[in-house]
């Protein structure tokens, strides 16, 4: 149960520090500024998706996958450096909105 109470509130009140990657400060004021870009992208991103009986069922969100993408090409990162990007990186797992623990695959941001 702490856990529960726990999560949302290191959300809430840790704030990213983006004064080594200014890049990624702008980008990241523009996508909160503008949450509507990602409805307008949502259909390209989830076509073609398969449900899978195999596997985790968490998949990321249309945000999450928009923002992997943008830290993939600023950073000129393949899929596989993406994904460990997302364990090393702090400015990455903040960019990216993602728990820590919850990584996901390469594979799964090349699909």
């Amino acid at each position: 149960m702490k856990m529960q109470l726990f999560e949302p509130l290191r959300l809430k009140f840790e704030k990213a520090n983006w004064a080594n990657n200014p890049e990624f400060g702008l980008m990241d004021i523009i996508l909160e500024k503008h949450p509507r870009l990602f409805e307008h992208i949502q259909a390209d991103i989830v076509s073609g998706n398969k449900l899978s009986d195999f596997g985790r069922k968490d998949i990321p969100s249309v945000e999450q996958i928009v923002r992997a993408a943008i830290y993939k090409e600023l950073k000129q990162l393949d899929y596989r450096d993406l994904e460990y990007h997302q364990e090393d990186s702090r400015i990455c797992e903040q960019f990216i909105k993602i728990d820590n623990g919850r990584m996901y695959s390469f594979q799964m941001y090349q699909k």
